[in-house]
Parts: C-alpha cells; sequence; structure tokens
C-alpha cells in the first residue's frame, strides 16, 4: 500500500467565511482513511453522500445550487459554498 499523500497547500489551507469572518474549512466527500484524516486536520469531513444545496449567493442575492465545498467553523453562521 502507498504512503498517504503528505499535506498540500490546498489541502492545509483555510479561508474567511464571507458572511461572518470566521475561519472556514474545505470540505472533504468520499470515505476517508485515518492517515487522510491526519494529513488534512482542517477539513470537514462529509461522508459519501454529496448533497446538492441550495443557498442565497450573499454577494448578489441570487439563489444558487450546488455542492458546499467550503464550510465556516463559526457554530452560529454554519454557511456552507462553493
Amino acid at each position: 500500500m502507498p504512503p498517504a499523500p503528505t499535506s498540500t497547500t490546498s489541502r492545509a489551507a483555510t479561508r474567511r467565511c464571507p458572511v461572518c469572518d470566521h475561519e472556514a474549512w474545505p470540505t472533504a466527500y468520499g470515505m476517508i482513511t485515518p492517515s487522510m484524516r491526519e494529513s488534512m486536520p482542517k477539513s470537514e469531513f462529509a461522508g459519501c453522500v454529496i448533497d446538492m444545496a441550495v443557498r442565497d449567493n450573499p454577494a448578489t442575492g441570487r439563489e444558487e445550487i450546488g455542492t458546499p465545498k467550503w464550510a465556516c467553523q463559526n457554530p452560529e453562521c454554519r454557511h456552507r459554498w462553493w
């Protein structure tokens, strides 16, 4: 079995939430092995089911449909976006 990939800039990166400016983490989908989880400490693991989400784009005010790629880590906000 090949070794788990090391953390890269994109995997380790965080962003600021466009709604509350709190730290946001990338969302990882699929069956993630424990070694992969360790290499991605600041990621939100969503499991194997990928649901489409509807959101209001805070920049445009328009409704959009997509798969969230980022999740705000503020428990009072929890904004998700792609």
